[in-house]
């Protein structure tokens, strides 16, 4: 029978080699977890091979009077790394739904035009899209697509540029939230259009054309912009990188009719749970496609025929006219505000 002391020595020798296994096993865990770091560091998996699940990607719509223009311009590359940086292989596409006719879109589109105090006897311009007038202010129209739901209300200012004598602006972020209740109050306001950014931007008339300014001071009309939010890191950009595809232009006008000069609202769902992957052009190819003229430029060089470009990338493509699938781009962006964009996905799936 053991005595009392050698139960208190065997005791003592459990906990030490107890808590030694447990230093042990931390350790050998610690170990084994920056092992595998370093390895997945140096040995990245390989991604799955693309599925091109959608089959052959319609061509992407870039705006037709720009569309070949990069052939005007001369492009010199000098990013960071002093070539093309590499892209990724591939990249995953996604389904954009499209709403279906049906009988009652053009009531509701009577009730949504009498609502903002246009005529509800509409004119049929296409068998789509009707236009409202409104019958008390006769350059205040609205031009409305009853099959996608997108729409263009606008006052013709080019006609009555005495809209711009008043100058009674609210803030930028008072203006930002008006146009945020306007959605609301008429069910615009989704979930994916909340969860992107807004942008305030000041507009000077000059001539018949509102332009960008740099201050209120001398602005004559104040432009809220709705951008979507970027798909991981990968930013969703438009026709004219600096404008979303909702928009909002106030004047200072006490007139409320004649205070949103225009309210602009194209958007496209996006079925973020239906996907597909397709490889992707790569960026050297696309460098060279954009010297032969076959890229969209979206923003030129604000002085001068030559394009520097500092930086090449990703983004989605959200194009103005209807498209079935949201596609990856190379964007180029230079030097005096300069960028384009060349469609990423490779042939044969394209086009």
């Amino acid at each position: 029978m053991a005595t009392l002391t050698e139960t208190a020595y065997q005791t003592r020798r459990a906990i030490n080699w107890t808590i030694l296994t447990i230093i042990s096993y931390i350790i050998l865990r610690i170990s084994w977890g920056i092992f595998v770091a370093i390895w997945l560091y140096f040995f990245p998996p390989q991604p799955p091979p693309p599925n091109h699940a959608f089959g052959v990607l319609p061509a992407l719509k870039f705006p037709q009077e720009t569309a070949s223009a990069s052939s005007e311009l001369t492009f010199k590359l000098e990013t960071i790394e002093g070539s093309v940086p590499k892209a990724s292989e591939s990249a995953t596409v996604y389904f954009m739904p499209k709403s279906s006719a049906n009988l009652l879109a053009l009531n509701k589109t009577q009730d949504f035009a009498k609502r903002l105090g246009f005529d509800i006897n509409p004119i049929a311009e296409t068998k789509n899209i009707y236009r409202f007038n409104d019958p008390d202010f006769i350059l205040r129209t609205l031009r409305y697509d009853i099959v996608s739901n997108n729409f263009l209300l606008r006052y013709a200012f080019e006609e009555d540029i005495g809209v711009f004598n008043d100058k009674n602006f609210l803030s930028s972020d008072a203006l930002v939230s008006e146009a945020k209740n306007i959605l609301q109050t008429y069910d615009l306001y989704s979930d994916e259009i909340q969860s992107g950014s807004t942008k305030a931007s000041y507009r000077k008339l000059v001539g018949n054309t509102l332009i960008p300014t740099s201050s209120l001071s001398v602005a004559d009309a104040v432009r809220i912009d709705f951008l979507r939010h970027p798909i991981g890191d990968t930013p969703i950009v438009t026709p004219i990188p600096e404008e979303g595809s909702i928009s909002f232009i106030f004047s200072g006008s006490v007139n409320d009719k004649k205070r949103l000069i225009e309210l602009r609202y194209t958007f496209w769902p996006i079925d973020y749970q239906t996907t597909a992957t397709y490889a992707l052009k790569s960026s050297s190819q696309a460098w060279q496609e954009l010297q032969s003229g076959n890229g969209y430029i979206a923003r030129y060089p604000k002085t001068g025929s030559s394009a520097v470009i500092r930086n090449v990338s990703l983004g989605y493509y959200d194009s103005l006219s209807p498209q079935t699938y949201l596609q990856p781009v190379f964007v180029f962006e230079g030097d005096n505000g300069f960028m384009a964009y060349v469609p990423a996905v490779a042939p044969p799936w394209t086009e």
